[in-house]
């Protein structure tokens, strides 16, 4: 009996021995499990995106600039040259002596030579370029009148808006011209006035610019009757100048 006992229990101690192991190992793996570090979540890269290129503005086609046509050139009407000074008259005759003698020629400088010797000329040499400058302006002025005698109203008006662009531009030495044929405005209240003054003598010991400056200040002076009577003149030939010049444009 003592033998079997013993039997039993050798048999039974390697269990008992392994029951501490046992419950030691499943310790020991929970124990794994919970202290074990969760594996973190890899990210997946995200693909980028693509970036979408703003197109660009659509180039704007040059606008064709259209052809403007040429401004046409007011005609000039065909008159009469005005005759060149004494002065320019002997410039001229110096600047053909300078050209005959080989010498090479220099407009500006020959303007300073010729000036120079003008200047020290006398008025018996100098009387020979102021003669050929009378004759000249006697026949240009009597040329002139005859040429504004064959012009139209129309050449007349032509020619005046032509000459008022280039004094816009500043060119000099060119008045309006005046048809000789056409009605004469009338004067004014003031001009009536200091024509009857002149006519009966009033500031004659005056030189001209000195008499138009009385005139002008005497004029302040006149009584309010007086000038109403000028007026009165001058609005009657106005109405009389009206009818007049309408019948010359009816005829031209």
């Amino acid at each position: 009996m003592l033998a079997a006992f013993r039997s039993v229990l050798t048999q039974a101690r390697p269990f008992a021995a392994q029951q501490p192991i046992r419950s030691m190992a499943v310790k020991a793996t929970a124990a794994s499990a919970t202290t074990k570090p969760k594996a973190k979540k890899t990210e997946t890269a995200k693909a980028p995106k693509k970036t979408v290129k703003a197109k660009a503005p659509a180039k704007a086609k040059k606008a064709v600039p259209a052809v403007k046509p040429k401004p046409q050139r007011t005609p000039v009407i065909d008159l009469p040259k005005r005759p060149s000074t004494s002065w320019s008259l002997f410039f001229v005759e110096h600047m053909e002596k300078v050209r005959n003698s080989g010498k090479k020629v220099v407009p500006t400088a020959e303007g300073v030579v010729a000036s120079g010797i003008w200047k020290s000329m006398s008025d018996a040499e100098k009387k020979v370029y102021t003669d050929r400058y009378r004759a000249e302006r006697q026949a240009y002025e009597k040329n002139i009148s005859a040429r504004l005698q064959e012009l139209t109203p129309a050449e007349f008006k032509l020619e005046n808006s032509r000459r008022q662009a280039l004094r816009a531009l500043g060119k000099k030495g060119l008045p309006s011209l005046k048809d000789p044929n056409a009605p004469k405005r009338p004067l004014s209240s003031y001009f009536l006035y200091a024509n009857e003054q002149r006519a009966a003598g009033k500031f004659a010991h005056l030189p001209v610019k000195e008499q138009a400056k009385a005139f002008a200040n005497a004029w302040k002076e006149v009584p309010e009757q007086e000038k109403t009577r000028l007026t009165g003149q001058f609005k009657v030939a106005q109405e009389a100048y009206k009818v007049e010049k309408a019948a010359y444009d009816a005829r031209h």
